[in-house]
């Protein structure tokens, strides 16, 4: 039997029924769906966006280098940018109130604080900002000084400072019965430095030993010292040392020593192969050198003893070495020996010398060393 048309009926409201209940409920999710979205603030991301971009500048107007970064944004802490920049930086921290701190030694201290805004499209309104910096003022009330301390055997020491091309012998400071101790200079400028120190006396008298030349080693010691940092050199059988520094502005602008950087140049130098002391020879005796009108040059000739000293390398074998002085025509023989520390050589020679050439020499282990070399034809020498 087919079914009446009021129970299809029926059956089609309860078929719409359930219809309208799902799409009732689909919508009903909708509905609270969007009203979730609609309460949620949107998150920007600033990961790499630049915040602020400094440009920093010398009393020039030239990139500045190496300077220390600094910066607190808003209330969080202090952080330092991982190295030293050059001429300019960029910070990328998001949006916010940035206090910014830049230093770098010889210059005065540099402070900004900038404000970096952001857009409701997630954007900031990054801001640039030029910093010139200024080379800090070293005041009067403090003299930048160098002490120089020498502890040494002689009593001839003489220091001098040469900055740029202007050359300073130093004044002892402090000095005891014997020698001077300690020197003192003023820095006045930045750049390069040298502290010449002679004399040490770094070789002591002259010995034979085995048929040898041979000199006691003395130890000198140079210490450099600014406020409480102190630099030591110590130099075994140096009769000289040149120090070389470099001097840069510190933070208040005064002119400060990079000892740590300091080199020593020992006179001799002990990695050196030279010989030392060079091979010299000197007359002792004054020499009078004039024309043939003086007074003097009439007298006849008569003999006179002639001395020189002479300078030989450590180690010359004593056998080797022999002096001779030229008078006239020929050389003649020089007598020669160890006295008191001192190689000294002795000769015979007329006085006054006219128009007669002169010279004298010492040879040691094949080598050679001449003085004078005058050709005298129309001079006279007179010694004394």
């Amino acid at each position: 039997m087919e079914p009446s048309l009021a129970s299809k009926q029926g059956e089609n409201n309860m078929r719409n029924g359930w219809v309208w209940l799902s799409l009732m409920v689909i919508l009903g999710g909708l509905a609270d769906c969007g009203g979730q979205a609609s309460n949620e603030a949107v998150e920007c991301d600033f990961g790499g966006q630049t915040a602020v971009s400094l440009q920093i500048l010398d009393e020039s107007g030239q990139p500045q280098r190496l300077v220390r970064l600094e910066y607190q944004l808003d209330d969080g802490p202090w952080q330092a940018l991982p190295e030293s920049v050059s001429g300019e930086a960029v910070l990328r921290d998001g949006p916010g109130t940035y206090h910014i701190r830049l230093e770098k030694p010889g210059y005065g201290m540099e402070e900004r604080t900038v404000v970096v805004a952001e857009s409701e499209s997630c954007q900031l309104a990054a801001e640039t900002v030029e910093v010139a910096m200024a080379r800090a003022v070293c005041p009067d009330t403090e003299p930048a000084i160098l002490q120089i301390e020498v502890e040494s055997e002689s009593d001839a020491v003489e220091v001098t400072a040469v900055a740029g091309t202007t050359r300073q012998e130093i004044q002892c400071t402090d000095a005891d019965d014997a020698n001077c101790h300690r020197y003192a200079l003023q820095l006045n400028r930045e750049g390069s430095y040298t502290i010449d120190v002679a004399g040490l006396a770094g070789l002591g008298p002259m010995m034979v030993e085995d048929g040898l030349i041979t000199y006691e080693s003395r130890t000198s010691q140079v210490t450099l010292r600014q406020n409480n940092v102190a630099e030591s050199v110590n130099l075994p059988g140096a009769e000289s040392v040149s120090l070389q520094l470099s001097v840069a502005a510190d933070e208040i602008g005064c002119p400060l020593a990079d000892l740590r950087t300091m080199t020593a140049l020992p006179e001799p130098d002990p990695a050196s192969d030279e010989p030392f002391p060079k091979l010299t020879m000197f007359q002792q005796n004054n020499l009078l050198m004039t024309d043939l009108s003086v007074p003097e040059c009439d007298a006849a000739p008569q003999p006179y003893l002639m001395t020189y000293e002479v300078s030989l390398p450590n180690g010359t074998p004593l056998r080797t070495v022999s002096a001779s002085v030229f008078t006239g025509q020929e050389w003649q023989d020089a007598e020669c020996g160890v006295e008191d520390g001192r190689f000294v050589c002795t000769a015979v020679v007329p006085n006054p010398l006219v128009g007669q050439p002169y010279a004298f020499k010492i040879v040691a282990a094949g080598k050679e060393y001449v003085g004078m070399r005058l050709p005298l034809d129309n001079l006279c020498l007179v010694f004394d």
